[in-house]
């Protein structure tokens, strides 16, 4: 039975509240506080960081492994890393989106095997690679740019491939044989001019590519679009561009628009349970960081278009509260605090809410480093060195 898609409320929008739950623990520790809204959903608002001015979770900058450096030759060579996933024997798998290859590693790095190429063909990977998961199973998903899902054993063996629709957006094992699909869909019409906010839908899909129902839906990213004389539209991305992330942990969604400090819990059947909220978390843009902000968009550029939709940004407004989303194997919460383009030479930090809900603090990346998953005690990602030559690396995650 289908369920209507029910769009996922801003952490603003009015709330009626129970009694509170667990009254006796917050009396002694006021920097978590719980309730029940009136439809039984959980509200879990952070007060304050666990760890104060200082993290007690370290990411160390010496690998334990870097793929780069852990033989020679083609097959240690990487274009764009499109994704890592470590299989339950230690061996990695990566994703190469600019060879369209994924290569198997073994756990001390030496290269095992490779499969894939551009093209239409099973285990082929059309026009590029969107996303590659790990999945139940030891198996590896890999969507394609025309939605294309292919599933490959632990060995890269092919299982099968199914097609989604094109415009899908990422991919999420729900662990029960099924899948939930991202879609994002531009809306350009009309009437949709300026500044708008494209929604994303959340479907379940089973692993032969058969759609079973909605999940869930939210705002999914900003646009500038620019109707011209002749009718037709353009649009560009605009500043301090929003956009909405999912992830996924022990088969429930973790789904928030980046419009506040709030993430919200949804089982794989869509159903809302709880909602994650550091309440006036602070997001405002100041004139200034506006007006940095613009030239570093701008920069040589000299594109009509873009120049529009910079002068046309407000002159006050708020900052996405997050641009990534990865939630650990023990539930905690990671959200990448966003960096806009005068921004970039900032570290990147990660601010950490564990699995109940308590604002730990935030966690800051070596230099020049993207994390791509997150584990107990290892983080995977890219090292980027003084040439931007990628380094797929392991590094260690000490939790003190």
């Amino acid at each position: 039975m289908k369920r209507t898609i029910g769009v996922i409320l801003a952490a603003g929008a009015a709330v009626a509240l129970a009694d509170p739950v667990g009254c006796d623990a917050q009396a002694n520790d006021q920097s978590l506080l719980q309730r029940e809204d009136s439809a039984g959903v959980q509200i879990v608002e952070a007060l304050r960081p666990l760890w104060g001015d200082s993290s007690l979770w370290r990411i160390d900058p010496a690998p334990l492994l870097d793929l780069a450096a852990s033989g020679s030759g083609p097959n240690h060579e990487f274009g764009r890393v499109g994704g890592m996933v470590r299989l339950a024997d230690g061996s990695l798998v990566v994703a190469d989106a600019t060879w369209l290859q994924i290569r198997l590693y073994s756990p001390e790095g030496d290269f095992v095997r490779a499969t894939g190429r551009n093209g239409e063909g099973p285990g082929e990977f059309s026009r590029g690679i969107e996303q590659m998961v790990g999945a139940a199973g030891d198996t590896v998903w890999v969507l394609d740019w025309d939605g294309r899902v292919s599933v490959f054993g632990p060995d890269l063996g092919l299982g099968r491939t199914f097609n989604l629709l094109s415009n899908a957006s990422s991919i999420h094992d729900l662990g029960d044989g099924s899948m939930a699909v991202q879609y994002v869909s531009p809306f350009w019409t009309k009437d949709a001019i300026g500044a708008i906010r494209n929604p994303t839908v959340l479907w379940r899909f089973n692993v032969e590519g058969t759609r079973l129902d909605s999940i869930a839906a939210t705002e999914g990213y900003d646009e500038y679009v620019v109707q011209f004389r002749d009718g037709t539209t353009a649009s560009v991305s605009p500043l301090f561009r929003k956009e909405a992330q999912v992830a996924i942990h022990t088969g429930r969604l973790f789904v928030g628009n980046a419009e506040f400090m709030e993430v919200e819990e949804r089982t794989r059947a869509g159903d809302l349970v709880r909602i994650l909220r550091i309440p006036d978390y602070p997001l405002n843009l100041s004139r200034s960081a506006l007006r940095a902000e613009r030239e570093a968009y701008l920069g040589g550029r000299s594109s009509s278009l873009l120049r529009e939709a910079a002068e046309r940004t407000p002159a006050s407004g708020t900052r996405p509260a997050y641009s990534r989303m990865i939630v650990d194997p023990s539930g905690a919460v990671w959200l990448q605090l966003y960096r806009g383009e005068s921004e970039a030479e900032e570290p990147v930090r990660w601010l950490v809410l564990a699995a109940d809900g308590t604002w730990l603090g935030t966690v800051g990346l070596p230099d020049r480093f993207r994390i791509v998953d997150i584990e107990m005690d290892a983080v995977l990602g890219v090292w980027y060195d003084e040439l931007d030559v990628q380094h797929p690396q392991v590094l260690r995650l000490e939790r003190r």
